[in-house]
């Protein structure tokens, strides 16, 4: 198939969107499928296909103190170094996809902290101070410090994604850096600094790199490390690229995905001592290339064993089954998730994972283009999912968006997971009428799966148009809700923290899940799954993914809404080695460490 057979999408809205020229040479390594009809893609999408889709809410009909509100703090925190985007005029698509953030405790004071990517030149200068990524320390009294360059963190490539994980297990999370052309790994000494091992442990940067997770593969105990790549972006002797395009008559553009060819992925096995090998060409990466952008692991089909899903930018997404062994099959379109409701492949960009309709499976929703809205894949079980984004009420008021940074979370603690998403286009075409900046948007869930857009009620910051890109989540003050950090592509992040609403009752249950070590060596919890009865007969499941969003890496820890109830019944973890622990009547609003075959430990603050 020719690399620019598949632009349905770039076609289809011709007079808004960017038209490539004289690309026809450009030939992918891997065919995209033809679309098959919805019913054999996922059961049970005709029938919601089949009814009108539910008029979009626009306005929360909840009362005040059920609201959610955010207050960007950033500039008073100390967050204002802008992203640098590096774009000179010769339109490398590189440079309008923004950067990542990962939230961290770097330092093991308790606090999170901030790290962000950062845009450089390109090639990369090393001595260049100028553009290097950044460690927030969280002082804690609401003020953030710089300190990548004391900590040796301060990444001066063109950065893109980032992975937080203990890779070494010695009980001190590490920081991966997946970029154009480079990446670095950095080991957390456990002083408040680092040391580069990337060119020891062999993952030495190579092709153009996105979204990145560690994960235990394999379950031998050892964080191994998921690389997606985007697309073999080539360049001329001057650093000219050698495809180029229009965005307007006689106006040279950013090129659409498939006028390039797409990148292989990468999966690194850890092999317990540091050392990483790129087992990508044994398992079939090559032949399943992609054009790479969000990543979520997590074991969608509850076989036990943790599974990768790969967002793709107008090529099938891609869902690898783990089979054990480090042996992986590609499941994408019989699982129902390769195509959205039409049968096509959609231009995604980020991921989310959650139990959004309350049904206790792990749900998976992506970011697209403009006009494409997102797509939300309810899970059915027993690796079958249905597209059911028009029954959730997100495709009419996501259309009008081009979507990157996003992910599920209770941001007022009621139990029923919200959805945010920061937006932004890669094309100004304004002239066009097309937006360029758009604003983010924030979606509350009714308890049923069904979202309304309350964007205008939840602060400034969503009445703003941005180039919103990474997108982070976690509880940055301690203090029971869920925070956002947000990149953009050509201005500094947003700190958006969450504000409790005079006369709100609701509480959380605040946890750190700590699997048991093995030989010594402490042990990731990623896969991990909790579920939370409360009285009333009432069980709220929350599972603990890698990767997921735009570039990003999410707290580690799980902040689990329970509304108005003053107390839990109990608390059952569903640990990756396969034990189940329960635990009667955990406090509310605490932070509790629950570690595997211990006693749950409760924290000061």
């Amino acid at each position: 198939m020719n690399a620019l057979s598949d632009m349905s999408i770039y076609q289809r809205f011709a007079v808004i969107v960017v038209v490539c020229f004289g690309c026809s040479s450009n030939e992918p390594s891997v065919e995209s499928p033809v679309p098959a009809p919805v019913s054999e893609i996922a059961p049970g999408a005709e029938k919601v296909q089949a009814k009108s889709p539910a008029p979009a809410v626009t306005s929360s009909t909840a009362s005040p103190r059920d609201r959610i509100v955010f207050e960007d703090v950033a500039g008073a925190a100390g967050l204002t170094t802008p992203r640098y985007p590096a774009a000179h005029g010769q339109f490398r698509l590189v440079e309008t996809m923004g950067g990542g953030v990962g939230l961290i405790d770097f330092d093991g004071n308790g606090r999170l902290d901030i790290y962000l990517t950062q845009g450089a030149e390109i090639p990369a200068d090393p001595a260049d101070e100028s553009h290097s990524a950044q460690l927030y320390r969280n002082l804690g009294d609401g003020k953030f410090e710089n300190v990548a360059q004391k900590a040796g963190v301060a990444f001066r490539g063109y950065g893109q994604g980032v992975a937080i994980g203990d890779y070494d297990g010695d009980g001190h999370p590490d920081i991966y850096v997946a970029g154009f052309d480079t990446a670095a790994l950095y080991r957390n000494k456990g002083d408040g600094t680092f040391e580069d091992q990337t060119q020891a442990a062999g993952l030495t940067g190579h092709g153009w790199a996105t979204s990145t997770a560690f994960a235990d593969l394999d379950a031998d105990g050892d964080l191994d490390l998921y690389v997606v790549r985007y697309l073999a972006d080539t360049v001329d002797a001057a650093g000219r690229p050698t495809v180029t395009c229009n965005a307007l008559p006689g106006q040279i553009g950013y090129c659409p995905p498939l006028a390039h060819a797409p990148s292989a992925d990468s999966l690194y096995r850890n092999d317990g001592t540091g050392k990483f090998t790129d087992i990508g060409p044994e398992i079939g990466l090559e032949r399943t290339a992609g054009n790479g952008l969000g990543l979520a692991i997590a074991d969608f089909d509850e076989d036990g064993k943790l599974d990768i899903f790969v967002a793709n930018d107008k090529t099938p997404c891609q869902l690898y089954r783990n089979l054990g062994g480090m042996k992986f099959e590609e499941s994408g379109l019989p699982w129902g998730l390769a195509f959205n409701e039409s049968g096509e492949p959609t231009a995604a960009m980020g991921v989310a994972v959650g139990d959004a309709d309350g049904d206790g499976k792990p749900d998976i929703l992506v970011t697209n283009f403009y006009e494409e809205g997102v797509t939300l894949y309810r899970n059915l079980g027993g690796g079958r999912f249905e597209v059911a984004t028009p029954r959730a009420r997100l495709k009419v008021p996501t259309r009008g968006r081009l979507g990157f940074g996003t992910g599920f979370a209770d941001f007022d603690n009621d139990g029923a997971l919200d959805l945010f998403i920061a937006n932004g286009h890669v094309n100004d075409v304004t002239p066009l009428r097309m937006p360029y900046r758009m604003k983010p948007q924030l979606f509350r869930n009714d308890g049923q799966g069904r979202f309304s857009d309350v964007s205008a009620s939840s602060g400034p910051y969503f009445a703003t148009e941005r180039l919103g890109r990474g997108a982070a989540f976690g509880d940055l003050d301690d203090d029971g809700r869920v925070d956002v950090v947000v990149t953009h592509n050509d201005e500094a992040p947003a700190l958006l923290m969450n504000r409790k609403p005079e006369g709100d009752a609701s509480h959380a249950l605040r946890l750190t899940l700590n699997a048991a070590k093995i030989h010594g060596k402490a042990v990731s919890s990623v896969g991990s799954v909790v579920k939370v009865e409360i009285d009333g007969n009432r069980t709220i499941t929350r599972f603990l993914p890698a990767g997921t969003s735009y570039l990003s890496t999410h707290d580690s820890r799980l902040t689990i809404g329970v509304g108005a109830a003053t107390k839990v019944r109990q608390v059952t973890v569903l640990w990756p080695s396969g034990k189940s622990e329960t635990w009667p009547g955990p406090p509310l609003d605490r932070p509790i460490v629950l570690g595997e075959g211990k006693s749950p430990e409760i924290q000061a603050r």
